[in-house]
């Protein structure tokens, strides 16, 4: 019985050294980091740049002894009159009045609904942008009425673009319908 015992406090020494290694290692490790940043902090950043500098090489003098200063020579002065591009007169493209597109007009459809109180908030919402609409009944397939919000009409593009812009800023995307005016 006494062998065990004796092998119990063997192995408890060498479990509290090894418990102690454990700890050692990490306190080495920090301390070292610490030493580290230390050393940094030491170190003069304009020590460097002296020691990196190139030395510079003086102007050759002159006779007499004195430094002749020379001035930067500006050549662009010269360089830019030779350098000049004459570009052909042309006249501005203007474009000839389209008889086609003249007699059009564009209608957006702003949507489509079954019941008139969808279509009624639909224009609502559209009116609030500044835009005019009206809603028309269509019949399809005889018995099924929907009814459709329509903006414009517009009698130029850029002014149908205009209003294109406003709805799609209120998240809808309009369908733009192209017709014939009346004259």
């Amino acid at each position: 019985m006494a062998s065990k015992s004796g092998s119990g406090k063997s192995r408890k020494n060498t479990d509290s050294g090894g418990a102690s290694m454990r700890w050692l290692i990490p306190v080495a490790a920090v301390s070292g980091f610490v030493g580290f940043l230390v050393y940094l902090n030491t170190i003069d950043p304009a020590q460097d740049q002296r020691q990196e500098d190139v030395p510079t090489i003086s102007a050759p003098q002159t006779d007499t002894g004195e430094k002749e200063r020379e001035d930067p020579e500006f050549r662009f002065y010269e360089m830019l009159p030779e350098s000049e591009v004459m570009t052909p007169n042309t006249e501005a493209y203007e474009p000839e009045p389209d008889l086609a597109a003249q007699d059009r007009e564009y209608i957006l459809q702003a949507g489509s609904f079954r019941t008139r109180e969808d279509a009624e908030r639909q224009r609502a919402q559209v009116g609030f942008q500044g835009l005019r609409a009206q809603i028309t009944e269509v019949s399809v397939e005889g018995n099924k009425t929907w009814y459709r919000v329509m903006v414009g009409p517009y009698g130029s593009r850029s002014d149908m673009n205009k209003a294109v812009d406003r709805l799609v800023s209120i998240n809808i995307q309009p369908l733009v319908r192209e017709r014939k005016t009346d004259e």
